[in-house]
């Protein structure tokens, strides 16, 4: 193939890049990163700047030294066993359905037409990973020795080797044709191993990198050996590209279509089911455990099975993440005991995921408006009783969270009770986020489209950030109640006092919560009812002051 079709597909792709962005000049692009680094870092700083966290003792930070490696060694094998995942099932590549159909069916090199996306796609995770590395990096600098711009520095690198890893793991898994029970069997077997690290004193086999993550304080030059892994795996398979899948390729890009779209209209919803279907990840033809029906049926009894069934199809891998942000959320709270404030936003976002994966039953109504509408039960009451099932099955994940807690926290027998106290409220609170954005893209049935087509732009892009920010913000509402006993062992009072005053705290969060799912459509029709009398009041004197002129 000569060289004039390779500058025919550059042209190809610039020209669609213009018809998508715009026209825009490379410096006006620059001065938009220049002020999105100088108002987003900025803002970054003054936040951290303004949590008064001390610096640890020299025996902590001993202690952090010695088990943060394996800890952050821990991220990189997940990381590995999503890209291993992610690549037997047609990823990390996602092309758009005109690259699929016309450039990897024409007689173009296969290799060198998907060099440009894979380099993207591999560039913009390495970028975020970096970025989000850094922040991290700041923030510990600010607790433990060293410079906060060498932790930030020593964060960017492992997060860009984590991200190298992922990439990396991901073209191989696919280009390998690597069968999807071969890559999960040997995600586990690693990550298995790094856990046994954490927990002991057994070396494990992402140490090396996570050793990176410290050297913002230390710097050994052999913990750069696995980032020169990581990036011969990523070079290994950009060379093997040719051996890529049209079929993982062709799925992939129609669901890839819709979930930009979801994207751009903000239905986290939709988002989350084509996240589902881009991994593979279905529901189970059969419940792991299937409930007898009840002797006497009725409204209660129905939901109440419905709910668990849709729950007990839960696949394996999904019941593996839930245990996995269970104990994410239990460390995170733990390192908010000990001095890290910041972590308290981290369960707070896990807590609202967590939401968001065990309310399928709740889900599952939101999605079927035509079903649930032609019920002879208020739709508000119906999605109530859809929430018990999802909090009942959070008392064994409670479990894993106050277990994580403790262990963090060094065994100490006195956290016994303040976890058992408080991670079961813990995980109510921070689901409620989910719990809301879930029910806030039910169908409203009391407004029309004309009324939301005509709201002003101004007010529009105000509602669009309250629309993403109050269900995180109920979510950390709800977790930041394990402040209450971190202040009560700081000055001496009663822990176990306090976790209890905390508990009741994410109860009563979770109990607004509900409430608002039970009367929320009611409320809104009382609003609208209110302000349709208010429009038609003002209409009528109008009407009146001009027929008396």
């Amino acid at each position: 193939m000569t060289e004039s079709a390779y500058s025919a597909l550059r042209h190809l792709r610039r020209t669609r890049q213009l018809h998508r962005l715009g026209n825009i000049e490379w410096f006006e692009a620059a001065y938009r990163v220049y002020l999105l680094g100088i108002f987003g870092g900025g803002s970054i700083l003054w936040i951290s700047s303004s949590i008064p966290d001390e610096e640890v003792a020299a025996s902590t930070a001993a202690e952090f030294a010695q088990h943060a490696p394996a800890v952050l060694g821990l991220l990189v094998c997940l990381g590995l066993l999503a890209g291993l995942r992610g690549g037997s099932q047609g990823g990390p590549i996602a092309l758009e359905a005109a690259d699929v159909v016309h450039v990897m069916l024409s007689p173009v090199d296969r290799r060198r037409a998907l060099l440009r996306p894979a380099t993207q796609r591999i560039r913009g995770t390495v970028f975020s990973a970096a970025t989000a590395g850094a922040i991290v990096g700041q923030l510990a600098g600010r607790r433990l020795p060293g410079t906060l711009m060498a932790w930030a520095a020593g964060g960017a690198l492992f997060g860009a080797v984590a991200a190298l890893v992922w990439g990396g793991s991901a073209l191989l898994a696919h280009t390998l044709r690597l069968p999807r029970w071969i890559a999960t069997a040997a995600g586990l077997a690693i990550v298995t191993w790094q856990a046994i690290a954490v927990a002991t004193d057994v070396p494990g086999p992402a140490d090396r990198v996570g050793d990176l993550g410290l050297w913002g304080w230390r710097q050994h030059p052999v913990d750069l050996i696995p980032a020169a892994l990581a990036l011969a795996a990523v070079i290994a398979g950009l060379l093997l590209m040719r051996r890529i899948s049209l079929e993982a390729l062709s799925r992939r890009a129609a669901l890839v279509a819709q979930l930009r779209f979801a994207v751009t209209m903000q239905d986290l919803r939709t988002v989350i089911l084509l996240r589902r279907q881009l991994n593979q990840e279905t529901a189970r033809s059969r419940p792991w455990l299937r409930l007898r029906p009840a002797k006497s049926v009725g409204f209660t009894t129905t939901v109440w099975r419905r709910s668990w069934h849709g729950l007990l199809r839960f696949p394996a891998s999904r019941l593996v993440r839930l245990v996995a942000i269970a104990a994410a959320i239990g460390v995170l709270q733990a390192a908010t005991i000990r001095g890290t404030t910041p972590a308290m936003l981290g369960s707070a976002l896990l807590g609202f995921i967590l939401g968001l994966e065990v309310m399928e039953p709740l889900s599952q109504e939101v999605d079927q408006p035509d079903y649930n509408d032609s019920y002879p039960v208020d739709r508000g009451e119906l999605m109530a009783r859809h929430l018990a099932a999802p909090l009942v099955a959070l008392v064994p994940l409670s479990v894993v969270t106050a277990v994580a807690a403790i262990v963090t926290l060094g065994g100490n027998s006195t956290a016994i009770a303040p976890a058992a106290i408080l991670a079961l409220p813990t995980l109510l609170g921070g689901v409620s986020g989910g719990i809301i954005s879930i029910v806030r893209d039910a169908k409203d049935t009391s407004s029309s489209s004309s009324q939301q087509a005509f709201i002003p732009p101004e007010m529009a892009g105000f509602t669009t950030l309250i629309r993403l920010l109050l269900p995180l913000l109920v979510s950390a509402v709800g977790t930041c109640t394990v402040l209450l006993p971190r202040a009560a062992l700081t000055l001496g009072d009663s822990v176990v006092s306090a976790s209890i005053r905390g508990a009741i705290g994410s109860l009563l969060v979770i109990s607004a919560t509900c409430y608002w799912v039970k009367v929320r459509d009611r409320l809104r029709a009382k609003i609208r009812n209110f302000m349709d009398e208010g429009r038609a009041h003002t209409a009528s004197q109008k009407a009146a002051q001009r027929s008396g002129a």
